[in-house]
């Protein structure tokens, strides 16, 4: 048992980590404070890269695309008026569509687990996908707290759900790659 519980900690450490990041993501959107967000996440991913030791420069690059792609799924959100996130930077002309710093947090926090705690389901994509539809009930949860704000009609969360669904594919897909070289 006590054999088990030692090959396990490091995922629940990685579960438990990103618990809190969300919290404090969310948390940071609604009061539109930005280090409730960066602190957390920075002190969660040096622990992450501490832990994670084989494949630590995989693991980088995973977190860095993993935040590209949350820039440009997020921003593209609130651009064509599917979600409004509280945080954005409003006062800079060109920049109010760009997805805030806690959104951001997110994204490097979530692909922070694709290979330990998510990592069972490698290679199921339906599930995958199923898993990624799923994903507007995260932003329900922060539209609940005023965090965001998702525009009305149901096509939205469609929407969410389906880029969330090729977004997660999309990040196993590199993930993969990247731990196969």
């Amino acid at each position: 048992m006590i054999k088990y519980i030692l090959s396990h900690t490091n995922v629940a450490i990685n579960y438990f980590g990103f618990s809190i990041v969300w919290f404090c993501c969310i948390y940071s959107g609604a009061q539109g404070e930005k280090a409730l967000a960066l602190i957390p996440t920075l002190i969660f991913l040096c622990l992450h890269f501490m832990i994670v030791t084989n494949h630590l420069k995989e693991e980088i690059q995973l977190i860095l695309i993993a935040i590209l792609m949350g820039i440009i799924v997020d921003s593209s959100f609130s651009f064509f008026g599917v979600v409004e996130y509280n945080g954005n930077i409003k006062s800079i002309p060109y920049l109010e569509h760009l997805a805030p710093i806690w959104i951001l947090c997110m994204w490097a926090g979530f692909a922070a687990q694709i290979n330990h705690v998510m990592s069972r389901l490698r290679g199921k994509y339906l599930l995958i996908g199923f898993y990624g539809m799923l994903a507007p009930l995260a932003y329900m949860a922060g539209e609940t707290i005023k965090a965001a704000s998702i525009a009305d009609g149901d096509i939205n969360y469609v929407i969410i759900s389906i880029s969330w669904a090729i977004s997660l594919i999309l990040l196993f897909k590199i993930s993969e790659y990247l731990m196969a070289k």
